[in-house]
């Protein structure tokens, strides 16, 4: 059985990744709009690797609490 608590804060974890790289990556088309491409290229660096960081955080804490921590306890 999944752990709500754990499983909900990994969740939330995920999600304030993903809008921090929403908000990059949005900062980055700013950038490039304004003919500024070493902006564009380091906000859209950043905001891609939040955004594997976000997707990671919400499926790994699935995974863990749907497949590892069951088969282990």
């Amino acid at each position: 059985m999944a752990r709500p608590r754990v499983l909900g804060t990994g969740i939330v974890v995920g999600v304030l990744w993903l809008l921090m790289a929403g908000t990059s990556i949005w900062s980055a088309m700013r950038g490039a709009a304004n003919d500024r491409e070493d902006w564009a290229l380091a906000w859209g660096l950043v905001g891609g690797l939040l955004a594997i960081a976000g997707l990671a955080a919400i499926i790994g804490s699935w995974w863990h609490e749907n497949r590892v921590h069951r088969d282990h306890h």
